[in-house]
């Protein structure tokens, strides 16, 4: 049993300095800032923002429909609440994206 603890604590200690030996260039770095560029902030961010505005829109005429419901009120008040945590956290996230890639 102590030799499969010295062969974890040994991968544990010297496989990230292995994997981490290729030197990274400067080109490789911007392929992967493009990607991340085009995939999150060209495809993901607007797409999020729609689906976002589309449930504030369904929790909307649900709450202006319930006539007093509780229940209706209730869901549709956690539709509005949720999309708009979405929305928040998508923007954050884009502008992590941003700081990290400029």
């Amino acid at each position: 049993m102590k030799a499969i603890n010295r062969i974890i604590l040994a991968a544990s200690v010297f496989l990230p300095s292995i994997a981490l030996a290729a030197p990274e260039t400067d080109r490789d770095l911007d392929a992967i800032y493009q990607l991340i560029q085009s995939w999150y902030i060209g495809f993901l961010l607007p797409i999020g923002t729609i689906l976002a505005g589309i449930v504030i829109i369904i929790g909307g005429i649900i709450y202006t429909t319930s006539g007093g419901d509780t229940s209706k009120t209730g869901r549709a008040k956690e539709l509005i609440i949720g999309a708009l945590t979405g929305l928040v956290l998508l923007v954050a996230a884009s502008l992590i994206i941003r700081t990290i890639i400029y």
